[in-house]
């Protein structure tokens, strides 16, 4: 196509509509589409030197172009409709989630008056470990001593009692294991939770999930129960 160019160029001193048909082309797009690609084939046929005429060779290359350019163009435009049609099917395919429970990393639960069960992993062995579970605002509701932990993975069920016994109204309460190996330094702890998904809600920021009362993202979302 660059030959083509070069030909239209050449003769735009000698024809004047010429000029001014792929001037035009070239000033109001900084792309050629399949339209002006072909524009610039038929201009440069029609300016042709009759004595040293287009080789068929070259010709043929030309249309072999013209016609990867169209195919490619197809294919962007069947790509994006094929990518819409799959965002909209992960968007009803995240409705299903709502009733179901999830299981995700957070430190922070709902509790409705149920016993709840929260899974922690260690990263490596711990001298001591102690185990502190706050309300919203930040109080401290109970705590426990769970003593030397080797790393791996644990179960802690909080029937929802404070220290003294009390059972704790419900909402959203926060989860804090302190954990230190012997040399006194911090071992590394998830937490996981689970919660029941109430509601998905799509934004410009993608879909965003509320299970137990916390905001999730899909990525978030460990296991489906």
């Amino acid at each position: 196509m660059i030959d083509g160019v070069s030909s239209a160029t050449t003769v735009s001193s000698t024809s004047s509509t010429t000029s001014s048909d792929t001037s035009g082309l070239t000033s109001s797009s900084s792309e050629l589409g399949k339209d002006d690609f072909l524009l610039l084939l038929v201009t440069q046929l029609q300016n042709q030197d009759p004595l040293n005429p287009t080789d068929n060779t070259e010709f043929v290359a030309q249309l072999a172009q013209f016609s990867s350019l169209e195919g490619i163009k197809n294919m962007e435009e069947t790509m994006t409709t094929v990518a819409s049609g799959i965002s909209d099917m992960q968007k009803w395919s995240l409705s299903d989630l709502i009733d179901n429970e999830v299981k995700f990393e957070s430190s922070a639960f709902d509790y409705s008056g149920e016993p709840v069960t929260i899974e922690y992993s260690l990263g490596s062995n711990a001298a001591s470990a102690t185990v502190s579970i706050y309300d919203a605002n930040g109080n401290l509701v109970k705590s426990v001593d769970a003593g030397a932990l080797n790393s791996g993975d644990y179960e802690l069920n909080w029937d929802g009692t404070d220290s003294s016994g009390a059972a704790s109204a419900g909402g959203t309460y926060t989860i804090n294991i302190a954990a230190v190996d012997s040399n006194g330094e911090t071992v590394d702890v998830s937490t996981f939770v689970t919660g029941k998904v109430t509601s998905v809600t799509y934004g410009s920021d993608g879909a965003e999930i509320n299970a137990g009362n916390i905001i999730l993202t899909q990525d978030d979302i460990l296991e489906v129960y």
